[in-house]
């Protein structure tokens, strides 16, 4: 596996290691979702709340199921990067989220539309990404990948293009 893929692996099993013990278990998928929640004002029963809590659960699951090869309830650092060496690669040739991924991001992105207009504008997606460590002048980049168009706002489906044509991990962690 890459460097690239390495580093965006880690990045993600850092920010998803919510106790910081170093493996993954379905409560790090929960806590994950309650800390976005808590940081938006909103509750686990709002339905936006319940929205995000079941794709991160359902994550969970998927993940469990395919990266956690001796089945301990527990994902690994080095079964995680493994992992994400097998994703297929997007149109860029990095590698794409699976359907639980982008059901997760966009339950993610629907808690950040504060407004739910649909769209998220510049600081709604620059607030986000900071929610995951993101510096903002690196959310600002991705924002100009994603916003394609220019307009300031951002939709699912700019989202989900940028993800095929430059590849999730820029998009979440900035252009490489």
């Amino acid at each position: 596996m890459g460097t690239d893929r390495v580093t965006v692996a880690d990045l993600i099993f850092d920010r998803l290691d919510t106790d910081g013990d170093g493996v993954l278990a379905a409560d790090d998928y929960r806590a994950s979702a309650d800390h976005v929640l808590r940081s938006y004002g909103m509750g686990p029963s709002s339905p936006k709340g319940r929205a995000l809590i079941e794709a991160n659960l359902a994550l969970w699951q998927q993940q469990a199921e395919l990266v956690d090869r001796d089945h301990d309830g527990m994902i690994t650092r080095e079964e995680y990067r493994e992992w994400v060496g097998s994703l297929p690669p997007s149109d860029s040739g990095r590698p794409s989220g699976t359907p639980e991924v982008m059901a997760a991001l966009h339950a993610q992105f629907n808690v950040a539309d504060r407004n739910g207009d649909g769209l998220m504008d510049r600081r709604e997606f620059v607030v986000w990404r900071d929610l995951k460590g993101v510096p903002a002048q690196t959310a600002e980049s991705s924002f100009q990948l994603i916003d394609s168009d220019g307009d300031g706002a951002i939709s699912w489906n700019d989202f989900s293009d940028a993800a095929h044509q430059h590849g999730l991990a820029a998009l979440l962690y900035g252009p490489r």
